[in-house]
């Protein structure tokens, strides 16, 4: 892929944050991104009449066009770049996504477009492990927190599990008031994790964790809520 100048933003703050308190000069900086990136085709053409190639170049525009500092990412100061507080914080709440998005082998520019967007556009998948801890902290918590909102909406300040009719709030007052699980109904693929919020709700319904962990039981044969509930009907009769 040729990489953009934002593609670059994220992994400069990665590899800024590692750096030693004098932080990294923009030579460093280059040389550490090229590494990391592995850049090619276009990227590694030489400018002409420049030293640089267009790689080199972008990274150098991070600075003359001041991309990190007008973000309060990074400051430059003596030759050096250095990470801020802002930049920290910036990490903190994205890198382990980004980490595992980059691992499953999404591009550069389609996680830095969500990162730009705050992931707003990203529903993860429960079933998927590499991101199951990072789902709980990005999107799907977010989703949970509109469908539990949406369904007290509908059911008069009642959460309680689509299947058996588990109700935490009655079993152990207030402190299980407002809990519940989200399902997905249709699990989305990795290569597909961008949904509009409005259609995802219509798509995840509340469970108790018992009828959640059977319906995930066999990943062979994933139940749907309404083939559970009959399995229980079954068992009372």
């Amino acid at each position: 892929m040729v990489y953009s100048e934002n593609d670059l933003i994220f992994p400069a703050l990665q590899l800024l944050n590692q750096a030693f308190r004098r932080g990294l000069s923009t030579t460093q900086l280059i040389e550490q991104l090229r590494d990391r990136l592995q850049p090619i085709g276009h990227d590694i053409e030489i400018i002409k009449g420049r030293n640089d190639d267009y790689f080199s170049q972008k990274v150098r525009n991070l600075k003359s066009h001041n991309t990190l500092a007008n973000k309060k990412l990074a400051v430059y100061i003596d030759g050096y770049w250095a990470i801020t507080s802002t930049g920290r914080k910036y990490l903190d709440e994205n890198e382990d996504l980004y980490n595992s998005l980059k691992s499953q082998g999404f591009k550069e520019e389609d996680i830095s477009n969500q990162v730009e967007r705050g992931f707003k556009e990203l529903v993860i998948e429960e079933g998927n492990i590499e991101l199951k801890s990072i789902r709980q902290r990005k999107r799907s918590q977010k989703l949970r927190q509109e469908k539990i909102k949406e369904i007290k909406q509908q059911n008069n300040e009642k959460v309680s599990c689509v299947v058996c009719g588990f109700d935490f709030s009655k079993i152990y007052d207030g402190h299980g008031e407002g809990y519940i699980e989200i399902h997905h109904l249709e699990p989305v693929s990795v290569g597909s994790v961008s949904q509009d919020i409005k259609d995802a709700l219509r798509k995840v319904v509340p469970l108790c964790a018992n009828c959640h962990r059977m319906i995930h039981r066999k990943k062979e044969q994933l139940l749907s809520p309404e083939e559970l509930k009959r399995i229980i009907e079954e068992q009372k009769v």
